[in-house]
Parts: structure tokens; sequence; C-alpha cells
């Protein structure tokens, strides 16, 4: 799935439902993950489908089992389901090693092509002074 303009083409998986049900088909393994609602919402600069981007460095499953339970995103994925919206997730199997440079790129290219991040992250994917090319604008 692209998000939008040039993310690069990932092999991602179907969607499922971000449910105990849904989550058995998350691998036991590292990757990266996009957590997405059913409808889009607006960012700073355009409507996106996607909650937050994560990855995991060994369980896929394990790390996203926490989301609906005990992650910080916990109470604010419960309102958007208070509020009707569909919540599923996709994923792209990596290697351990890959797992956070695969999601730091994923949220490089969501900052460069929204300039902002998904809802539902904390973690930005520009260190500090490395989004400087924004200024050259």
């Amino acid at each position: 799935m692209l998000f939008v303009g040039t993310q690069k083409e990932m092999d991602w998986s179907q969607e499922y439902q971000l449910d105990r049900a849904g989550i058995k088909n998350a691998p036991e393994a590292p990757g990266v993950y996009q957590i997405l609602q059913d409808k889009g919402y607006n960012r700073y600069k355009g409507t996106i489908r996607i909650l937050k981007i994560g990855m995991s460095e060994g369980n896929l499953r394990h790390e996203l089992n926490n989301h609906p339970q005990r992650h910080t995103v916990a109470n604010r994925i419960k309102r958007i389901r208070k509020d009707g919206r569909i919540i599923t997730y996709q994923y792209v199997v990596t290697t351990a090693d890959n797992a956070e440079p695969e999601e730091k790129a994923l949220l490089r290219q969501f900052e460069e092509d929204l300039w902002d991040l998904p809802t539902l992250n904390s973690t930005r994917g520009f260190g500090r002074g490395e989004d400087n090319h924004f200024t050259k604008c």
C-alpha cells in the first residue's frame, strides 16, 4: 500500500482487524507495520488512513497485541473505535537489523509528504537537525 506520493514500494500484507482474532495473523517475526482506519483523516498537508507506523525487532504479533491494551496509544485507539471507525493493520517482515531503519524511512517519507506524523506516532523519522532541508525551500 502506498500512502502518499513517492513512498518506496513495499510488499505489505493484506489488512487485518486490529483485534485478538486479527492479530493472530501477524507473524512472530521482526518487521514494520502500519495501523490504519477505514476512513481518511486530515493532516497538515493531505488526507491519510494511517494512524501509526511502527516496528518490532523481534515479534510483530507481540508488538501489535500491545496496542489495544497496554500500549501508550490504547486509549486513543478506543476513542477512535468509539467514533465508529474500523481499525486494521498491515505489515512487512524484515530482518531484525532492518526493522528500525525501515520504520525511520517510512516515517521520514510520511513527514516529507504530509509535513506531519501519523496521529498515533510520537517517534519522528528525522533525528534532531536532520530535517534542515525543510528550511532550504
